[in-house]
């Protein structure tokens, strides 16, 4: 009666072991996914994926405002030659303001940074500049955009407001990012022609 036992035991210590050996399997695959999950947890950026669906984003920061400056200030800051601007050309009077920026997922792109200058009792816009803005490429995230203040004040205690945007690609809205500093008073006085200045310049 002994005999079918003894005969029957090589197959149950071989299902045995092929079931530790299952065991043993799915305990490594459990723990490569655990170490996986937390990799992913830890560094998002390598989760298979993500960088396709992470939208591009851009901020804007004023870092400072000038606001009395003249063009000849603008000028000696960025490195440009006066040329042949007249003196009286170099003494307009504007608001300097400078720019930070910083992008995500927008390399190579070329976005367009529009600064403007607007009377706070009118609205109306008195100086407008749209910049060109290649992102990456060594270009240094800090810009300086030049807004002068009309010939003839609207009145003598007129208030401007400088607006900066900052749109994709196409120009379109939504913009990417926006920021504003109000309340800059006027030169409250009659200054050189803005004629005499480069139309890039207002």
């Amino acid at each position: 009666m002994t005999a079918p036992a003894a005969d029957g035991a090589p197959e149950q210590r071989r299902r045995r072991l092929s079931f530790a050996l299952v065991g043993q399997a799915a305990a490594v695959v459990g723990l490569i996914g655990g170490v996986v999950g937390l990799v992913f947890t830890f560094v998002p950026s390598l989760r298979p994926g993500s960088g396709s669906r992470a939208a591009p984003t851009a901020k804007l920061e004023i870092a400072d405002v000038n606001e009395r400056a003249t063009l000849r200030e603008y000028l000696g800051a960025e490195g440009i030659p006066t040329g042949s601007l007249s003196p009286a050309a170099l003494r307009v009077v504007g608001v300097l303001t400078t720019v930070h920026y910083t992008t995500t997922g927008l390399d190579g792109k070329q976005l367009q940074l529009v600064v403007s200058l607007a009377s706070r009792e009118t609205g109306e816009t008195v100086c407008r500049h749209t910049y060109p803005l290649k992102v990456g490429g060594g270009i240094a995230p800090t810009f300086r955009a030049f807004t002068p203040f009309p010939s003839k004040p609207a009145a003598a205690d007129e208030l401007f407001n400088v607006h900066v945007t900052l749109f994709p690609p196409d120009g379109r809205r939504p913009a990417l990012d926006a920021r504003d500093h109000s309340g800059i008073p006027g030169p409250g006085r009659t200054q050189p022609s803005l004629a005499a200045v480069p139309l890039d310049l207002c």
